[in-house]
């Protein structure tokens, strides 16, 4: 399959953004990168004045791009799509960590010959994602429709010295219908799906995302030895789970404790089989180190566990008064992968309540793939009592399953914002009953 993009050029095509490329344009935008965008417009020399909007948006895109893409950011002569694909692209800490999943298996799979590794990327967009597959396989074929789109990627994977990236312009479901009628099978198929409508409304169901995975698979499986599928962390697991079969294993990516994304990963070749033992790894990237390989080394938080053993796990609730010496709360991976009971029998910690997702322990469990706090005080939600001990005082407020917002309790108990010490407003379960706490506690 042949490049359709590779006589074009965004000479001929995109004049005004091959324009950008001119050397006192580029130091134009480099001096102005970091300035606010409506006064450097209205700035703009008079000889710019025709490329004022495609000048503005590479301004307000390396904005967006500075802690997201620093390589984009910080290379020569890159042009920046319109600034919503920088909103949808992945970052490069998860595009990096989703390239090591691809080379891990690559290198436990003897099956796999290791010297002609192609993956597809149905859903190129702005490239990342292909740019980083790209370090550890053979060959990418990078899939677009969006002509603009496909042809910066193409400009900018050149510039970035990527040369074993093929770009073609196309819909994903002909490339897939193409492949079928020549019988050919790739290493793996990735597939980012728009989560937008054609009036730009976001959209939720596996089946209403841009293309429709669970067509897709009915329809091409046979056409990837592997398929990784990446989703929102808004889609529920579970839904996935019961609407596509041959899941091998899912992946939940944090990075620095925000969710980004859920990874599917899916074997076409294995005997069908029903989404009932899934392995669910939960990870939280930390900047300094993206790499999976060096996990141990820098510490980044991992955590696995069986999808089939979380629900029939007994766990102990802390009553109020046999609340111990130490808090813990999970990591949002952790939590959006829902190992609520999981998390509690690894690291052998009581659980405030059914839905309260704190943990307590005796003794300090070090490695344990969250927030750790020292418990100071434990007092009953008594707005007299919280009134005399904290009231007109500096803490860090923290509400988890609790009626009132961290805005309200500030005004009603003139609780400033702290440094060192957190209030909890929570709720425990006593024979049955819920009830709503306060502890005081200190970051470990």
């Amino acid at each position: 399959m042949k490049s359709s993009l590779s006589i074009l050029s965004l000479s001929e095509n995109y004049p005004n953004y091959n324009a950008l490329l001119k050397d006192d344009i580029q130091n134009f935008i480099e001096e102005n990168k970091d300035k606010e965008i409506t006064q450097t417009l209205l700035n703009l020399p008079k000889e710019y004045q025709n490329l004022r909007i495609e000048i503005g948006n590479q301004i307000k895109s390396l904005q967006k791009s500075k802690s997201k893409l620093p390589l984009w950011y910080n290379s020569d002569k890159i042009l920046f799509p319109p600034s919503l694909s920088i909103e949808q692209a992945s970052s490069e800490s998860t595009a990096e960590y989703k390239a090591s999943l691809v080379e891990n298996n690559f290198n436990n799979d003897d099956k796999i010959n290791v010297e002609n590794q192609t993956l597809v990327d149905l859903t190129g967009g702005m490239g990342v994602d292909s740019f980083y597959f790209s370090k550890k396989v053979k060959k990418v074929i990078y899939i677009e429709q969006n002509e603009l789109l496909a042809s910066i990627a193409k400009h900018n994977f050149e510039k970035l010295g990527a040369t074993n990236i093929e770009v073609i312009c196309g819909n994903s479901e002909d490339f897939l219908e193409k492949a079928k009628t020549e019988n050919l099978v790739f290493d793996w198929i990735y597939l980012d799906p728009a989560r937008r409508d054609n009036v730009q409304k976001k959209v939720f169901l596996l089946e209403d995302c841009q293309p429709n995975m669970i067509d897709l698979w009915d329809l091409f499986k046979n056409r990837g030895k592997k398929w990784l599928l990446k989703t929102a962390p808004l889609l529920d697991i579970q839904l996935v789970l019961n609407r596509l079969t041959d899941i091998e294993k899912v992946e939940v990516v944090a990075l620095q404790n925000e969710c980004k994304e859920v990874l599917y990963q899916l074997d076409s070749f294995e005997e069908k089989r029903e989404n009932t033992n899934i392995v669910v790894n939960t990870i939280n990237l930390h900047a300094e180190n993206r790499n999976r390989k060096h996990y141990k080394e820098n510490n980044l938080e991992q955590f696995s566990f069986l999808i089939s053993e979380e629900k029939g796990i007994f766990i102990d609730y802390s009553l109020k008064n046999e609340i111990q010496s130490f808090l813990y709360e999970p990591n949002v991976a952790v939590l959006k992968a829902g190992a609520f009971k999981s998390i509690a029998q690894k690291y052998q910690l009581h659980k405030l309540s059914t839905n309260t997702h704190l943990y307590t322990s005796i003794d300090l469990k070090e490695n344990f793939v969250g927030k750790k706090f020292k418990i100071l005080e434990v007092a009953s939600f008594s707005k007299k009592e919280i009134k005399r001990k904290f009231g007109k005082t500096n803490f860090n407020i923290v509400t988890r399953n609790f009626p009132m917002s961290v805005k309200d309790l500030r005004k009603q108990f003139s609780i400033s914002e702290g440094q060192h010490e957190f209030l909890f407003f929570t709720t425990t379960t006593s024979n049955s009953v819920d009830e709503k706490i306060v502890l005081r506690v200190e970051r470990v």
